[in-house]
């Protein structure tokens, strides 16, 4: 049997994560360029990661049984890891609130300041309704406003993270020799084996993030039942595939 293991412990920081501009979403703060050093927006705190390999212990003996039900190998894998960061933007019909002026976004949707938040986001998380078609909140929405006018909001840049998510995927494997130059392999696969929820990013995708703003484009405010900080996508259920091989 072979075990692997290995646990990596992250930081990644910075003030601009794109080849875009300056802080993310055209969010520029000429005066104050310090207030956009957050963490990256690939930033993955914490990853663990264990495999193992086991060369099943029956039938060992050389004859038929050694030949069909001998020689099993079964291995695995098993990935747990943090979500990477993001931005609540502001992302009301007037985009420029923190009156910046720079001329490199405009229109609905163009992020030009944060939300401000006036509570603590992790409390009183509101309960969601599987039906409605998204996932839990990931954090509590009406912890957040529109910012106060000529301000960039208070929340800042990559100030809330995506949900992080674990995997186990397994193999079952057989090796049947023929001859010497000859061999047939037999594979069993299983992906995210147990079958269970694993809950996508809200923005961006798991190496980057993006705004994900709630804002009505008419009123500047919060949309009522709206999904802002609900989960709307998962990762891939249950996935099996068998494979065979020739070798020769």
């Amino acid at each position: 049997m072979q075990l692997n293991v290995a646990y990596t412990y992250s930081h990644s920081i910075d003030d601009a994560s794109d080849g875009g501009l300056f802080g993310d979403g055209g969010i520029l703060n000429a005066y104050d360029f310090a207030a956009f050093r957050a963490s990256s927006n690939f930033d993955q705190r914490h990853t663990f990661t264990t495999s193992a390999i086991y060369d099943l212990p029956f039938f060992k003996s050389p004859g038929v049984a050694n030949r069909l039900l001998g020689g099993w190998e079964l291995s695995g894998i098993g990935a747990w890891q943090t979500g990477t960061p993001f931005s609540a933007y502001n992302a009301a019909a007037t985009p420029d609130n923190g009156g910046l002026a720079n001329g490199v976004s405009s229109g609905a949707g163009a992020g030009q300041s944060y939300a401000d938040v006036i509570s603590n986001p992790y409390q009183n998380i509101p309960q969601f309704d599987p039906a409605s078609g998204f996932g839990p909140f990931i954090a509590n929405p009406n912890a957040f406003a529109a910012p106060i006018g000529l301000t960039l909001g208070n929340s800042g840049r990559n100030f809330l993270r995506n949900p992080g998510h674990w995997n186990i995927d397994m193999a079952l494997f057989k090796h049947f020799a023929i001859k010497e130059s000859l061999a047939f392999e037999f594979r069993a696969e299983a992906f995210n084996i147990f079958n269970h929820v694993e809950w996508g990013p809200l923005a961006g995708d798991q190496g980057g993030a993006a705004g994900s703003a709630g804002f009505s484009s008419s009123t500047g405010s919060f949309v009522p039942g709206s999904n802002f900080l609900q989960v709307g996508t998962t990762y891939s259920p249950r996935i099996l595939q068998l494979g065979a091989k020739f070798l020769f």
